[in-house]
C-alpha cells in the first residue's frame, strides 16, 4: 500500500515550492560567489597589481583601503545570503513536511508562514523552462512509496544527508589549503620587492579579509559537520522510530539548512559521483 510520498512530491504546488528553493539557493550561490571574490580574490589581486606598478605610496595605500572596503562590502553581501538562505530552507521544509504528510508543530519548527506569493514569484523562471521542470518530478525515490509512513518519510530524510559529510570535510581542507598558499605568495611578493617591515605589515591589510573568511568558513563547516554527525546517528540508530522523533529529526535538518555554509556549485561539480547523484540534488544547499 502506497504512502503517498510519491504523489504529493510530483503535485503542483510541490513542484512550485522545489522550483522557488531551487531559484532562491542559486541566488545564494551567485551572491556567495561574489563574497568570496570580495573577500580573497580581489585583495590578492591588489597585492599582485603592486608587483607590476612603478613605486607610486598614494596607489599603495589606496590599495590597503580597497581591500579592506572589499571586506566590508562581503560583510553586507552576507547578511543578504543569510535572508535568502532562511527563505530557501523555509520553503524546503514545507514542501517535507507536506510530502511526509507529517503534522506541522509550531513548538518544534516555529510559525507556519503563509509564503504562497513568494513560492509564486520564485518559481515562475524554472517553472518556464519545461527541461528544469522536469528535473524536479520524483524528487525522492520510488522506493520511499512502498514503506509505511514512519520507514518512508525516515528513508528521505537518509537521503536528504546523501554525502554532505565528506563534501564539506573536502571543502575545509580545500580552504584552508588554498588560504595558505595565498598568505605565504603575499608575503614572498613583498620580500621579493624587499620592502622593509612596516611596509610588510601593511600586507595585513590583503591577509585579513582573506582570514576573516577562512574563520568564518572553517566555523560554519565545523558545525555543519558535527549536526550532520548527529544527524546520522539519530536516524541510523536501530531504536524504532515514532512520527515524535522524525519530527526532531526534521527539525535538525531544517534548522542545518538554514545555517549551513552554501558550498560553490563548481565544489560539487568537482565531487560529484554519478553513482550518487540523487544525494548531490537533496544534499545542495
Amino acid at each position: 500500500m502506497s504512502n503517498g510520498i510519491t504523489t504529493r512530491q510530483n503535485e503542483d504546488n510541490s513542484i512550485a515550492m522545489l522550483a522557488a528553493q531551487r531559484h532562491l539557493y542559486r541566488d545564494v550561490k551567485k551572491y556567495n560567489t561574489v563574497s568570496v571574490a570580495l573577500s580573497i580574490w580581489i585583495p590578492f589581486a591588489l597585492s599582485v597589481i603592486l608587483l607590476f606598478i612603478p613605486e607610486n605610496r598614494e596607489w599603495r595605500y589606496t590599495s590597503y583601503i580597497l581591500s579592506i572596503v572589499s571586506m566590508g562590502i562581503s560583510f553586507v553581501i552576507d547578511q543578504y545570503i543569510e535572508e535568502k538562505k532562511q527563505l530557501a530552507a523555509f520553503i524546503q521544509q514545507k514542501f517535507d513536511v507536506y510530502v511526509y504528510d507529517m503534522p506541522w508543530d509550531r513548538r518544534i519548527f516555529g510559525k507556519n508562514k503563509n509564503v504562497a506569493h513568494e513560492i509564486a514569484t520564485y518559481s515562475k523562471k524554472i517553472l518556464s523552462n519545461l527541461k528544469e521542470k522536469k528535473q524536479l518530478k520524483d524528487w525522492y525515490t520510488h522506493g520511499v512509496d512502498e514503506k509505511n509512513t514512519i520507514d518512508g518519510i525516515l528513508a528521505c530524510q537518509r537521503e536528504n544527508l546523501g554525502w554532505d559529510v565528506g563534501l564539506r570535510k573536502r571543502f575545509r581542507l580545500a580552504s584552508i589549503t588554498l588560504i595558505i598558499i595565498l598568505f605565504f605568495a603575499i608575503l614572498a611578493m613583498g620580500l621579493w620587492k624587499n620592502e622593509r617591515i612596516i611596509e610588510m605589515l601593511w600586507r595585513l591589510a590583503f591577509i585579513t579579509p582573506m582570514l576573516k573568511w577562512l574563520l568564518d568558513t572553517i566555523k560554519k563547516l565545523n558545525k555543519d559537520i558535527s549536526t550532520l554527525q548527529e544527524l546520522d546517528g539519530d536516524i541510523n540508530n536501530n531504536e524504532t522510530k515514532t512520527m515524535e522523533d522524525l519530527q526532531d529529526i526534521q527539525k535538525v535538518i531544517f534548522y542545518h539548512r538554514k545555517e549551513c555554509y552554501t558550498i560553490p556549485e563548481c565544489i560539487y561539480k568537482i565531487f560529484r559521483d554519478n553513482d550518487e547523484d540523487r544525494a548531490y540534488r537533496e544534499s545542495r544547499m
